[in-house]
């Protein structure tokens, strides 16, 4: 019997078509008794599994608490101020008025006194310096001229005449680039009176600094004078300390009186700042040290607990002020990448605006200060289900 072409391609299609059912049909029965094991091992498995999450989270919590308990820093011996406190948080809201009023007018000098948030209780001061740093910025979109492709000896007349009708007309070849640049910025500032010294670090205002902020890795700290080491710090907070180059902290807190009270404050990123900012004078600027006062708000977490217990130890006068509902000063948290544990005696209050931004700006906390509502008291708020 003759086979056509046509019958054996028939026939060798229906071949593989079998072959692949058959295939697919021992796949499809092992993945079903795969599942069916699967079904019957669940839900003893997802108990254990569940079990040991909870049991997981619960210790994580407890082992963050118990590393904070461990340290035992000791009180600040000078009391908590008040009427210091007002002052400083009014230094930190003038700080972000003098960054953005720099970043708006191109002839501005820096100077405090015609900032809006400026009142007469500062008159008795005399600013002395204005910190400054480096920002990186990205201009405007902008077209050059690009010559045209040199052809060396090589001769196309195609190419020439090309050349040459461009030429006549006046066309040019152009490219839209953006050109970056670093631009200086104000980063807080210094004020001297008879009465005592304050040195003021801004809070974030950058997308960068966010960026910077939540760059949660740590790095070795290491005194670049003294060459001591204070274990590891958040990465990100200390290059926004090293982007202060004019006038270099510690040595501006070199021509402040040292037998006066030296404060030094900040809000969010600029309490980090301060918070390195003061043992950095502590260390280096020694005629200064015992009058060294640290007042932060908002701050996040700058080191992990041997910071933390080295910087008690030189700016033993720290206080942190923080909004209870205020997310950023719990960041990063004390188990990520590295632990993380906060300096200074806290003094809190509760102030709930309704959204991430509200609750931490600067002005929520200067309201709250200038009411007095921050303590240093535990206090006994309502939590449903917890007894």
């Amino acid at each position: 019997m003759k086979v056509k072409r046509r019958q054996i391609l028939l026939g060798g299609i229906a071949t593989g078509i079998t072959a692949t059912m058959g295939r697919d049909y021992k796949i499809l029965q092992q993945k079903q008794q795969l599942q069916a094991l699967a079904k019957q091992q669940l839900p003893q498995n997802q108990e254990s599994l569940l079990k040991a999450a909870f049991e997981g989270d619960a210790q994580n919590i407890y082992r963050g608490q118990k590393i904070i308990n461990s340290l035992q820093l000791t009180p600040p011996n000078i009391a908590y101020n008040r009427e210091i406190s007002k002052i400083l948080i009014q230094c930190s809201r003038i700080a972000t008025e003098q960054y953005i009023t720099g970043k708006t007018l191109s002839n501005y000098d820096g100077s405090i006194q015609q900032l809006p948030s400026y009142s007469s209780n500062l008159d008795r001061y005399t600013q002395i310096a204005s910190f400054q740093g480096r920002e990186v910025q990205i201009s405007r979109s902008v077209t050059v001229d690009i010559p045209p492709t040199n052809l060396g000896n090589f001769s196309d007349p195609l190419q020439e005449s090309l050349d040459d009708t461009e030429n006549e007309v006046g066309q040019v070849i152009q490219e839209v680039v953006q050109i970056r640049k670093e631009a200086p910025v104000y980063f807080g500032f210094v004020l001297s009176s008879p009465e005592n010294s304050i040195i003021v670090f801004r809070g974030t205002q950058t997308n960068r600094e966010w960026i910077n902020n939540f760059t949660a890795l740590q790095t070795d700290y290491t005194d670049p004078i003294s060459g001591q080491y204070f274990g590891k710090i958040h990465e990100g907070f200390l290059r926004n300390y090293l982007r202060i180059i004019k006038p270099i902290p510690r040595i501006i807190a070199q021509q402040l009186d040292s037998t006066v009270p030296c404060y030094i404050t900040g809000h969010s990123l600029g309490a980090s700042l301060a918070v390195l900012g003061a043992l950095d004078i502590a260390l280096n600027v020694p005629q200064l040290h015992p009058n060294i006062q640290l007042y932060t708000y908002a701050s996040p977490r700058v080191g992990n607990p041997t910071f933390a217990k080295l910087h008690a130890q030189y700016v033993p006068n720290s206080y942190r002020v923080i909004n209870l509902a205020d997310v950023i000063p719990f960041m990063p948290p004390t188990e990520s990448l590295g632990i993380y544990v906060h300096v200074g005696q806290e003094w809190s209050f509760l102030s709930h605006q309704g959204d991430f931004m509200p609750n931490h700006v600067v002005d929520t906390y200067r309201t709250a200060i200038n009411q007095e509502v921050e303590t240093d008291r535990l206090r006994n708020y309502p939590i449903s289900g917890i007894t």
